[in-house]
């Protein structure tokens, strides 16, 4: 996530939270105090602003018209300019904060929608940065056929070095435009899937490490290896995609659960702990599991603190950890239970929608890249073992013509067949193959991680597409040069 988009997170959030604590009319120094405590990397300015008025007698309108001219990025200058001048006029903070956040959520949507424009784009960039670095293997081992190259294994080292390039490059790119967000917490218990996704690395990773290697040592077909290797990360993968189908789900259904709770709660003139119990708990959708062991556990009149905790790590996402906390913060200090749930009813539904118009432009890029691999590394494959048909064939000709003793004198005549067929150079044939392999290898990692970016969401989907795009190229490299030995048997 690149700083600018993380700014412009986090002040997304700031300013929900400080829009819903100011329902409950305390003073700028509680406003400031409680604002700098929150986990943001923006808070710090929050904080400075607060040292001014509260301890150096700076006006708070002066305070933000000086950290306004201290703050690096221009989003926050300007809000700051705008904060410093609403209260140097007299304007409600309730009433300036709210239109804040509603002018930061259009901001924040614009950006975000520019990002998806932008990641549409480099998606398709990619795919043509892709089909364009096979094309520059396959004319390097074509060429092989038709013209001595020189030194092989320095051209061979090149155009390696050049995918590198070209496939970091494109990767970056994506994620460069890929809009940012966080979609699961870091906290240090998550929900089911999360934990289980823990158990799985602890141990699969080392297991499937040992196995692979012990495959390697026997030699055995990098086909299998890589099937094998695929096989021990797959688990971890579709557990996070599982995972990351609930989360979206759970978030997709929050923003309306905290609205119904918080109008019920402003309705009845209760803590929403207590409303709580008058929610129909059938209506929350993907959430109903988690609001019965919330409901359940305030029924045990245990902690409202302990309860939304595990409420929130049980639920895996970040959106949930960090608007709930503003919900309850907010009812906390006395806030309006009503228009705090619309407050964060609409942020965060601002978040849900966005990230709904980024779903199928991921969907689309990741079928498509997985196709154009396998597609790409069976071309490959398939013509490495031309080559190595071709010039079996070649050398068996000219033995059973019985011109074996002629051939090394015929084919140094022949200069357009490089490595001269048939009088042949095993070993080159043998470092095409093994070039040809190390291209497939980069496509494989620079394909999942570009897939990743693209698509977002916990780190551990990264196994998923790395166990989709491994399989792929084991199987190609198992199943195409059989093909091509049915397809190209000469009985000469």
């Amino acid at each position: 996530m690149s700083v600018e988009k993380r700014v412009a997170d986090d002040l997304l959030f700031l300013l929900t939270y400080m829009a819903s604590i100011a329902t409950a009319d305390i003073d700028r120094n509680e406003l400031f105090k409680h604002t700098s405590e929150q986990n943001y990397s923006l808070s710090i300015y929050f904080k400075r602003v607060y040292t001014l008025a509260a301890k150096w007698s700076y006006a708070y309108s002066k305070a933000c018209k000086f950290i306004s001219k201290k703050a690096k990025f221009a989003i926050l200058k300007e809000f700051f300019g705008r904060m410093a001048s609403a209260m140097s006029s007299g304007e409600p903070e309730k009433e300036f904060l709210r239109n804040e956040m509603s002018t930061m959520e259009s901001i924040y949507s614009n950006n975000y929608e520019r990002s998806i424009e932008a990641l549409k784009k480099w998606t398709d960039g990619y795919t043509a940065l892709l089909i364009s670095t096979t094309l520059i293997v396959m004319v390097i081992l074509l060429s092989t056929m038709l013209y001595p190259i020189g030194d092989i294994h320095q051209t061979a080292f090149v155009i390696a070095l050049v995918m590198v390039v070209i496939c970091g490059i494109g990767v970056f790119t994506i994620r460069d435009a890929a809009p940012s967000e966080l979609r699961t917490h870091s906290l240090e218990t998550g929900s089911k899937e999360q934990e289980m996704i823990k158990l799985l690395c602890r141990a699969l990773l080392p297991a499937g490490l040992i196995v692979t290697l012990g495959l390697i040592l026997l030699k055995i077909h990098l086909g299998y290896i890589m099937i094998a290797a695929a096989a021990f990360v797959a688990p971890i993968g579709v557990m996070a995609v599982i995972d990351d189908g609930k989360v979206t789900g759970r978030d997709f259904n929050f923003p309306a659960f905290a609205k119904t709770l918080g109008s019920l709660a402003g309705t009845m003139g209760v803590n929403p702990n207590i409303a709580i119990n008058h929610l129909d708990r059938e209506t929350v959708g993907s959430l109903e599991p988690l609001v019965n062991t919330l409901h359940k556990s305030l029924s045990l009149e245990l902690s409202p603190s302990l309860c939304w905790d595990r409420f929130i790590k049980d639920s895996g996402s970040e959106l949930m950890n960090r608007c709930a906390r503003i919900f309850n913060d907010a009812i906390n200090l006395g806030g309006d239970p009503a228009e705090i749930g619309k407050i964060v009813s609409s942020s965060s539904l601002a978040i849900v929608l966005l990230r709904m118009k980024r779903k199928p432009v991921s969907a689309n890029f990741a079928g498509l890249v997985i196709l154009l691999h396998a597609a790409m590394s069976a071309l490959l494959i398939f013509i490495i073992e031309i080559i190595v048909a071709f010039n079996d064939a070649l050398a068996a000709m000219f033995e059973s013509s019985g011109l074996a003793e002629g051939a090394e004198g015929a084919m140094s005549g022949m200069t357009g067949l490089a490595g001269s067929f048939g009088g042949t150079c095993p070993a080159e044939l043998t470092f095409l193959y093994q070039f040809t392999v190390t291209a497939i290898f980069i496509m494989t990692i620079s394909n999942t991680v570009a897939v990743m970016v693209a698509d977002g969401g916990a780190k551990h989907k990264i196994f998923f597409y790395g166990a989709i795009m491994t399989a792929v190229s084991g199987l190609v490299i198992l199943v195409v040069p059989g093909l091509v030995s049915t397809m190209f048997a000469i009985n000469v």
